[in-house]
């Protein structure tokens, strides 16, 4: 998940050229954030509450970022109407804390005895 977040930070580079995304930055630092947590996961636990956070976070704003869907016109890659992408990729931002937030409640694995 560390390579697709990155990769999601890259493409948002584009943002302000493709879609006219004035804040395109808050969208490079969210993904980088995202690939960031999720890097730092792979190697040790973090404390529950930075995906609980992390979480909130993001389906707060995809609440307020679907109320700028235009339903009338294709959702998603529509330069015309980037609230339907931004609001799928908070959304995937949101299952993928609460999938760590999960998996950080799992007891640790124990080495195999013999």
């Amino acid at each position: 998940m560390t390579v697709v977040f990155a990769l999601f930070t890259y493409w948002q580079l584009n943002d302000l050229d493709q879609y006219h995304t004035e804040k395109w930055y808050l969208w490079v630092a969210a993904y980088a954030v995202c690939a960031l947590i999720s890097l730092a996961s792979f190697f040790r636990r973090l404390p529950v509450i930075v995906y609980i956070a992390m979480a909130v976070a993001a389906v707060s704003a995809a609440v307020i970022r679907v109320q700028g869907v235009d339903w009338s016109h294709k959702i998603l890659y529509n330069p015309d109407n980037p609230s339907g992408n931004e609001t799928g990729g908070l959304l995937f931002v949101t299952l993928w804390m609460i999938v760590l937030a999960w998996g950080r409640k799992a007891p640790a694995k124990k080495s195999a005895e013999l």
